[in-house]
């Protein structure tokens, strides 16, 4: 079937965390920094991507797992604890990653594996990004690929509106987490 058939509305649940600096704060709306960063696995740097995970483990994972690959344990010790916040998600447009019917569609070998690897899953966001009218994917977290209910929530935030409350209506503290 045509990649288009598989593309549909998501709505539900899933966090983002932040610094917990002391004496800093931060506002959970402020997208300024995010695809910045050339350690992203669904984009490359400089395109406007919004990470969000299914759930604080799954966030929590992620972010370790992040600095056991991309950073020193040094790094991780002087790091501060971090913020949770639980957004609502309302979005027209998705295509779920963890559909192996999607990854037929898009002719992925051995997915999804072949997500470890950082240039298929920027190539294959690339495509979906710049050929349809997807919005976000549902991704496979990196740290539990063996379990695809584990998922990630990609925003492509240049094809959402800049009112950032329309498509994350709400939002409220979920807590905390910490590396060490």
């Amino acid at each position: 079937m045509p990649l288009q058939t598989y593309i549909s509305p998501w709505s539900g649940y899933a966090v983002r965390h932040i610094p917990d600096n002391p004496g800093k704060t931060y506002d959970i709306y402020d997208f300024r920094y995010c695809g910045r960063s050339n350690e992203n696995r669904w984009n490359v740097a400089g395109e406007p991507t919004l990470y969000l995970a299914k759930e604080k483990d799954v966030a929590l994972a992620e972010y370790a797992r992040h600095f056991k690959v991309d950073r020193t344990q040094g790094l991780a010790n002087q790091t501060y604890r971090r913020q949770v916040f639980r957004f609502r998600v309302e979005l027209e447009c998705v295509l779920d990653l963890t559909n192996p019917d999607v990854w037929s569609a898009l002719s992925l070998e051995n997915a999804p594996d072949c997500f470890k690897d950082k240039t298929i899953a920027r190539s294959t966001a690339n495509f979906i990004r710049n050929t349809t009218s997807t919005q976000a994917i549902v991704v496979p977290s990196i740290a539990f690929l063996d379990n695809l209910e584990q998922w990630c929530l990609v925003l492509f935030l240049e094809k959402l509106l800049p009112e950032t409350r329309k498509f994350l209506p709400s939002v409220k503290a979920d807590g905390f987490f910490q590396i060490f």
